[in-house]
């Protein structure tokens, strides 16, 4: 019996040094060793100073887990503000856009295949503050007509703004740089338009603040003229220089025409401008007679100067034009010059 024990022990021996170097050796886990550690994220957020309408973007320095791999690790992004998304697979970043004002916290949760979860740690802080574009911006005219600028000025911007966009509503905008002050638009059709003002820094460009609205109306009424009656108005010299005023509801008067005819005895005469010369008829003198033009003074003044003239009956004819090509009524001041 002997060699039967001895050999029994022997085999006994076996097993317990085989354990004992695979547990030197270090042996693996037995497939039904149940998965208990959750992974673990390291995250970074590129801006976290933003005005409304930019953009931050959340990117994974680190993803790892003791069995899951990270292609399979589930990392829901909460931004803090109702908005949430996902990174899939081997994405590695995020982009998210803030539109309102406010302190947001962004937190990630990490979830293995096992289902096991974590909450991702940030290199820095994880808070995104969002604040209202800043500048001052104004519309200088709320009304303006089709042809005239339409001007909006810029104050207050920040220096790390890098461009500035108007957005005049018809479908086209302006940029220009951030010292610029005064922008002009021109349209092309009348309605109401809504303005906004759109800033651009390292952040990318901000939502934009709606400034208000300019209508824009075509000018279709006339302008009105008047010709200053002298002191003296029976006196030659009294009309050796002309006076008159315009006035218009719209854009502006740019024109006044003017034109002299005379009644010397029976004889009628027209002034070209520089001097009278005598026509055959009245008709002739009308279609003779030289239409002069000048524009009005900034203080809607006009004014004519007449050489040559002498006693007689003095006719003069006068009209004004807009800048829309809206004529006022064509008038004519008769006066008898006798001294």
């Amino acid at each position: 019996m002997r060699p039967l024990r001895h050999r029994a022990l022997s085999a006994l021996i076996t097993v317990v040094t085989g354990a004992m170097s695979a547990l030197a050796v270090g042996a693996p886990a037995r497939a039904d060793d149940p998965d208990v550690t959750a992974p673990a994220g390291r995250y970074q957020l590129d801006f976290t100073k933003l005005w409304d309408g930019q953009s931050a973007t959340l990117t994974a320095l680190e993803v790892s887990d003791d069995v899951t791999a990270q292609a399979d690790i589930r990392q829901y992004i909460d931004w803090g503000d109702g908005g949430f998304s996902y990174l899939d697979g081997d994405e590695t970043s995020e982009r998210h856009q803030f539109f309102n004002p406010g302190t947001y916290t962004v937190t990630v949760r990490l979830t293995d295949r096992a289902g096991n979860s974590s909450s991702g740690v940030f290199a820095a802080t994880s808070t995104v503050t969002v604040v209202r574009m800043p500048g001052t911006f104004k519309i200088a005219k709320k009304e303006v007509y089709i042809g005239d600028p339409a001007v909006v000025t810029l104050a207050g911007i920040p220096s790390d703004v890098t461009k500035v966009r108007v957005w005049w509503g018809d479908g086209t905008d302006t940029t220009v740089s951030r010292t610029t002050t005064q922008v002009k638009h021109y349209y092309k059709s009348e309605t109401h338009w809504y303005v906004t003002v759109l800033l651009t820094n390292a952040a990318g460009e901000a939502y934009g603040r709606e400034i208000g609205s300019i209508y824009t109306p075509y000018d279709g009424t006339p302008p009105q003229i008047s010709l200053t009656r002298p002191k003296k108005p029976t006196y030659v010299s009294s009309w050796r220089t002309v006076n008159g005023k315009v006035s218009d509801r719209g854009r502006g008067t740019t024109e006044v025409g003017t034109a002299f005819i005379q009644q010397r005895g029976s004889s009628w005469y027209y002034y070209t401008g520089k001097k009278w010369i005598k026509a055959k008829t009245l008709d002739q003198a009308l279609r003779k007679a030289r239409t002069i033009t000048v524009r009005p003074t900034a203080k809607n003044t006009w004014q004519v100067k007449i050489k040559g003239l002498r006693k007689g009956t003095l006719y003069a004819f006068y009209a004004a034009v807009d800048k829309d090509g809206n004529q006022s009524e064509a008038k004519v001041k008769k006066q008898k010059l006798t001294r």
